[in-house]
């Protein structure tokens, strides 16, 4: 159907992204959900990085055939760098958080019931995923604003 691969794959990103970041919050800091809703998170993180990555070839892509978008592709990066660090952290927190579970039904967890480095961990891909959601609007946003300027321009005229 001649569509583009771009604006198709972006709105993958542009929804599993914050989704996963906000199911990764709740689970790093909700011990009642942490194991359920922390394999959903990490896995739509997972995912979400995926569709960054596929987002940011395939604009590439686009921007040789309709041209650069140069204030979009200037975000395009650092939201990307941002969704693969909240994707790895949120995957790391996850795996310490299911053996310190497992652990913890054996018997053999730390006294105290998490270790500090799954805490640690669980702050950082907390943190990395409210970066990755910034990222996610202001590059969200910039694509936006330069397909919908021409046509905002053409309604108002």
């Amino acid at each position: 159907m001649d569509l583009p691969l771009h604006p198709l794959v972006v709105h993958a990103a542009v929804v599993l992204v914050p989704l996963a970041a906000v199911l990764v919050i709740t689970a790093v800091f909700w011990a009642r959900v942490r194991v359920q809703v922390g394999a959903v998170g990490a896995v739509l993180a997972l995912l979400g990085t995926v569709s960054f990555f596929v987002a940011h070839r395939s604009g590439s892509a686009l921007a040789e055939i309709v041209g650069t978008p140069y204030e979009h592709m200037a975000w395009a990066d650092p939201a990307l760098a941002a969704a693969i660090v909240f994707g790895v952290l949120a995957v790391a927190w996850y795996v310490q958080a299911v053996l310190l579970h497992r652990a913890a039904a054996r018997g053999t967890a730390p006294a105290r019931g998490r270790s500090i480095a799954e805490r640690v961990t669980g702050i950082l891909a907390s943190v990395a995923g409210v970066v990755a959601c910034v990222f996610t609007f202001l590059v969200g946003h910039s694509g936006a604003e330069e397909v919908w300027s021409g046509v905002a321009a053409a309604v108002a005229a």
